[in-house]
């Protein structure tokens, strides 16, 4: 029962500080005039996804057990795309893709990339460099090109900024951001040790475990920061924020191979994870397609996109067979 509290107590602190980070990097990137496009796509998605790096970290560091960490970062991206039909539920106002930026349709083609990069670790035997593989380096050097192209697209795109400053001052919101930083740090450690536990008591394995309820847990600061995004019209804050933690959440992989001492942690992980990985693809290219197609497209379930109920779809039935 101890370890059931302290996952729920990890998951509420992970939760409310995901969202006041998120909340106070928006003040920092507005004070600063580096707009909203550019938070979506790097700085929200990078600390909403910091429950996501801490707790793959601690899995592998405390437990030992890579395969919650693999399970929480494809876990993650498949519940991150999941996260546009519930955006599509509640947004009312036409299209929910007509405005998406090309710099975030470039960071979700990057996230697609890497993931589908990262599953030749499975099949195929790469060199090692010391216990890190070669391709968790080739990884890690898609990731920056996949953040420069989409800078460089940003930089040329001329969006209108949404919402309005607010009257948190530059140092508070600094401060304020550091220490939600921190809570999720601690947190997010906690939350790995309590799932592990978790799974073994409740016989599910670390797998699935990792795939659904880390994952889910670990995604809701992105959940909540996009819902208050889109509440304000913010649309295309929303979806760079997930797009680009998907693309953050791949760099995790790299970063647990480095800190899994054992050897390539790919040699360490359950091939099941695979499907994991392959409906967070079917998933991303049903939101791209959405995003290319759905301005033009006539064909709606009532005021959602049918690309989002595709999404729903594909969601389902990936809950079905995980828990069967």
């Amino acid at each position: 029962m101890i370890y059931f509290l302290l996952f729920f107590i990890s998951a509420v602190l992970v939760i409310i500080s995901g969202i006041k980070l998120s909340e106070y990097g928006d003040v920092i990137a507005l004070k600063t005039k580096l707009g909203h496009s550019f938070v979506g796509i790097t700085m929200l998605a990078l600390f909403t996804s910091l429950p996501e790096l801490i707790s793959s970290i601690g899995a592998v560091t405390i437990v030992d057990a890579p395969d919650l960490a693999f399970g929480n970062v494809y876990g993650s991206n498949v519940f991150n795309i999941f996260v546009i039909f519930i955006l599509d539920l509640v947004f009312r106002r036409g299209s929910f893709f007509k405005d998406v930026s090309m710099s975030n349709t470039i960071s979700g083609v990057y996230g697609l990339l890497i993931m589908v990069v990262t599953f030749t670790g499975f099949v195929i035997g790469f060199p090692v460099i010391g216990w890190v593989s070669l391709l968790s380096i080739l990884t890690i050097f898609v990731f920056f090109i996949s953040l420069y192209n989409a800078y460089k697209s940003s930089a040329i795109e001329l969006l209108p900024e949404e919402g309005s400053v607010s009257d948190i001052s530059l140092n508070k919101a600094l401060y304020m951001f550091l220490l939600n930083a921190t809570i999720i740090v601690f947190a997010g450690l906690l939350l790995s040790k309590s799932a592990d536990q978790v799974a073994i008591i409740t016989g599910l394995g670390q797998s699935v475990v990792g795939a659904l309820l880390l994952a889910l847990v670990t995604s809701l600061p992105e959940l909540a920061s996009c819902y208050g995004a889109v509440k304000v019209g913010a649309t295309n804050m929303a979806i760079g924020n997930l797009f680009g933690s998907n693309v953050f959440n791949m760099f995790i992989i790299p970063v647990v191979d480095i800190f899994y001492f054992k050897g390539s942690v790919f040699q360490f992980v359950e091939p099941a994870h695979l499907f994991t990985g392959l409906i967070a693809c079917i998933m991303a290219l049903i939101a791209l397609l959405g995003i290319k197609q759905d301005k033009f497209s006539k064909f709606r379930v009532g005021h959602l996109s049918v690309y989002s109920v595709y999404i729903l779809a594909v969601y389902i039935v990936y809950l079905f067979v995980t828990l069967n």
